[in-house]
């Protein structure tokens, strides 16, 4: 819940606060804006006309010739009005987004645990996208081959770099090092550090991936959220950190209180996550029309991607050639509504109880008609779910046909107080119980539990009970290791021989020696709920917090807006217009490839089989289209390294008599609007052939 705002001054003054702030923020804009663009920016055009200024910048003016000076600026001056507007938009919607009712109705409160839950569940995607890469193979293509496609190529002139990128070792030892970041951004161990370099080190590896094939965009969107995660109190919940406060002593915010800060950072990531199918969605209206769905040109999508090579080898797309064109509007508008309506989750509940879901089906309906694996979105979906109530029914459910773990502890030791305090937050289900036994009637216990437990004991002991047993010291702990799923991993091993005797002897030593192990005085916390919450702050500061946080997520609009209307295409941004143009023709142009074996045997090739960086999403493609096109005079030669690379990689691995002498890659061309049953889909158009026994004398040949 919000903090409420219980005096009407009370709110009147955070309103003009806020209001005020503002004012301040866009006048302080506008100001800067004119003053550059009508004193700065003129300067810097006529000093880079004249040759004058920086050598980047002189090189932007090569019209000297033709056009004059004034043309250039009055040029600019078509700039600065937009541009001015644009400002003012801004803060006009930071302006509603940092309003109360804003915040109250659409931002919403979260609990630390929910922000941790959006932490682990990112971390976990991009792991799991970071492990399937076989990074080091990067190193066995041509270093010609890399082409600089985002800010990656500023890395390549650090000293250093080059060695790596070109070294198997360097790379495979990088490749474990964002791992190991990864997981410790999932376990939570110090946030503030592991998320920012978690979000640097994935940044590479996908730039570098990315620099030797095509701008693909599978991992993006989670590499944005780790990025805005960073900039948030995501380690307080569900994190290492959370429990190493804790045993420290230290006060961490109550588990189960939601407040403003976790509710704009959940929110933040929703955006982050939402922008790119609006994004995607507009796309296609914009350059498709909005006919875009037209039957055609769906038709002309899925059979491209079913036809060329990928790793997927089923081709469900051509089984629906017969199906009427109906049935592939029908899957343009279901997608195109998808992606344009996606915004709604930022504004409806419901919305985000249905998209989520139809985004799902959406990508699963792509992978199996397109061969195209987002497993990234499809798991992305899972944040705008909120899983605390089917924690709490589980818990329940367990607590009725279970029971729950009565933990007797000792209240006035210091150190049984901390550890209540950790076992309550590693308890996903509530399945313990904790009371202290100073305060128990313990007369009125054991007559009610039939068990015979003396105060003598239990001030000696820590005791579990659980359905009408007592389990003293290191089985107590035994049976909690049962009971809570954080410890299951562990639990087996208690039960090993020897280890009972080990971990008993343990505890006892641990027990008579509490009072010293950690000292504390009578102000020492004994449950959470009883600290005063960090983010339990005035009206005053939420108000100013949400302020920020509306300038943040006004900045990621303003980003993405900027990046869909200049087209931009520059790794890691992107304008998100995948397949939004609109392909009417009815004709298909697509590529096999062929590979010759020491046996003569030519069979269809599995380029994935060669160099794993290449394997996912057909990252060979640019360079088999390099191969046929040929456009420049350096791609024969290029051409020839590549697939003397990929013959050489395969080849290691080949049995004997299985290894690559030739590869041919044709393109065909298939008219399914005149010819829908041509069984071979088309005819050979263009074939290309290279004989890898002796590259360096080999002749390549493109034949019409």
């Amino acid at each position: 819940m919000m903090p409420n705002i219980n005096e009407p001054s009370d709110a009147l003054f955070v309103t003009r606060g806020r209001v005020r702030r503002w004012l301040v923020l866009t006048v302080i804009s506008l100001g800067l804006w004119i003053v550059f663009a009508k004193f700065f920016v003129p300067a810097v055009i006529q000093s880079a006309y004249r040759g004058e200024s920086w050598s980047f910048l002189n090189g932007m003016i090569r019209g000297q010739a033709t056009h004059s000076v004034s043309e250039y600026l009055r040029d600019w001056d078509t700039v600065t009005i937009p541009a001015l507007l644009v400002v003012l938009g801004f803060w006009l919607i930071v302006l509603v987004l940092s309003s109360p009712a804003f915040c109250r109705r659409i931002v919403g409160t979260a609990t630390p645990g929910a922000l941790g839950a959006i932490r682990m569940w990112t971390c976990l995607i991009l792991l799991i996208g970071v492990f399937i890469e076989d990074l080091p193979s990067i190193a066995l293509l041509p270093p010609e081959l890399r082409q600089s496609l985002g800010l990656t190529k500023y890395l390549y002139t650090l000293i250093g770099f080059e060695g790596v990128v070109t070294s198997e070792a360097a790379l495979r030892a990088f490749q474990w090092l964002t791992e190991l970041i990864l997981f410790l951004g999932l376990i939570g161990w110090r946030t503030r550090l592991v998320m920012p370099l978690g979000a640097l080190c994935t940044f590479v590896i996908i730039g570098i991936l990315v620099d030797y094939s095509f701008f693909w965009h599978q991992n993006l969107v989670p590499l944005y959220v780790i990025t805005v995660l960073s900039c948030t109190p995501c380690g307080d919940g569900w994190s290492i950190d959370r429990l190493r406060k804790i045993s420290q002593g230290r006060t961490v915010p109550d588990a189960d209180r939601a407040a403003a800060v976790y509710g704009w950072s959940r929110y933040a990531c929703w955006v982050t996550i939402a922008l790119p199918y609006v994004a995607n969605g507009l796309g296609k209206l914009r350059d498709g029309g909005v006919y875009w769905w037209n039957a055609t040109n769906m038709r002309t999508n899925l059979y491209l991607d079913t036809l060329n090579p990928r790793e997927f080898d089923w081709a469900w797309s051509l089984h629906l050639a017969q199906f009427p064109d109906t049935f592939f509007s029908l899957l343009g508008v279901v997608a195109l509504c998808t992606e344009t309506l996606f915004g709604m989750v930022l504004f409806s509940r419901t919305a985000r109880r249905i998209l989520p879901v139809a985004a799902i089906m959406m990508h699963i309906g792509i992978l199996l008609l397109q061969r195209i694996l987002f497993f990234d979105l499809i798991l992305l979906q899972l944040v705008f779910f909120d899983f605390t109530p089917v924690r709490k029914a589980i818990g329940g459910r367990l607590a009725i046909k279970r029971g729950r773990l009565q933990v007797l502890y000792d209240g006035l030791c210091p150190l049984c107080r901390r550890t209540v305090r950790l076992l309550t937050a590693l308890d996903l289900f509530t399945r313990l119980e904790f009371r202290d036994f100073r305060h128990l009637d313990l007369d009125n216990f054991n007559r009610d539990l039939g068990l015979n437990l003396a105060r003598r004991d239990l001030e000696e002991e820590m005791y579990v009970v659980f359905r009408g047993k007592a389990y003293r010291g290191f089985d107590g702990y035994r049976r909690i290791g049962l009971a809570v799923p954080t410890f299951w991993p562990l639990a087996p091993w208690t039960f090993v021989p020897g280890i009972s005797f080990l971990g008993a002897s343990v505890y006892g030593r641990v027990a008579r020696n509490r009072r010293n192990v950690l000292w504390c005085d009578s102000h020492c916390p004994v449950r959470p709920s009883e600290e005063r919450s960090s983010t339990q702050v005035d009206a005053t500061g939420v108000a100013a917090r949400s302020f920020g946080y509306a300038v943040g997520v006004c900045g990621l609009i303003a980003v993405a807006v900027l990046c869909w209307f200049f087209r931009i295409e520059y790794y890691p941004l992107t304008s998100w217009h995948l397949y939004s143009g609109s392909d009417t023709s009815g004709k298909v142009e697509y590529k096999k490839v062929f590979a010759r074996f020491e046996s003569g045997e030519s069979v269809p090739a599995r380029l994935e089989e060669s160099i794993g960086a290449l394997a996912h999403d057909a990252r060979y493609t640019s360079a088999l289209d390099m191969c046929i096109e040929q456009r420049k005079p350096e791609d024969d030669e290029l051409c020839k390294k590549f697939l003397t690379a990929m013959a050489a990689a395969y080849n290691q691995k080949a049995r004997p008599g299985r290894k690559v002498t030739a590869y041919e890659l044709q393109v065909w061309t298939w008219d399914f609007r005149s010819n829908p049953g041509d069984p071979h889909y088309g005819k050979l158009t263009k074939r290309f052939t290279f004989e890898i026994e002796d590259a360096a004398l080999s002749r390549a040949r493109l034949s019409e």
